[in-house]
C-alpha cells in the first residue's frame, strides 16, 4: 500500500514540475524584423520595406499579425510581422488570434 502512495506522488510531482516547466518556457518567437520588441503599426512596416528596397506595399491585418505584400528586386514576396513586438511570425507559429 505504501508504494502506491510514493508512485501517486511521484506522479503528482513530475506533473507539477512539467505544467510549471510550460508555464515559464518562452513562447518560440521570430527574427527581429523591428527592433525594440514593442507594438508596430503598419506604417513603421511600409516604411522599413520601402526603406529596405520594396515597392507597391500593401499590408493587410490579420489578427495580431501584419501581412506585407510587395515587390523586391522584380519579384512579389509576402512577409507577416507581429504587430505587438515587431517581430517576423515564427514558422511553426499558426496562431489566428
Amino acid at each position: 500500500m505504501d508504494r502506491k502512495w510514493i508512485f501517486a506522488a511521484s506522479g503528482v510531482l513530475l506533473l507539477a514540475i512539467t505544467g510549471a516547466a510550460m508555464l515559464t518556457a518562452e513562447p518560440r518567437r521570430g527574427p527581429v524584423f523591428i527592433a525594440g520588441d514593442q507594438p508596430v503599426t503598419e506604417d513603421q512596416v511600409r516604411q522599413k520595406l520601402q526603406s529596405d528596397g520594396w515597392s507597391n506595399v500593401q499590408i493587410v491585418r490579420d489578427g495580431r499579425y501584419l501581412e506585407a505584400i510587395g515587390a523586391k528586386a522584380g519579384q512579389t514576396t509576402k512577409v507577416v510581422v507581429d504587430a505587438r513586438t515587431g517581430r517576423l511570425r515564427a514558422a511553426d507559429d499558426d496562431d489566428d488570434d
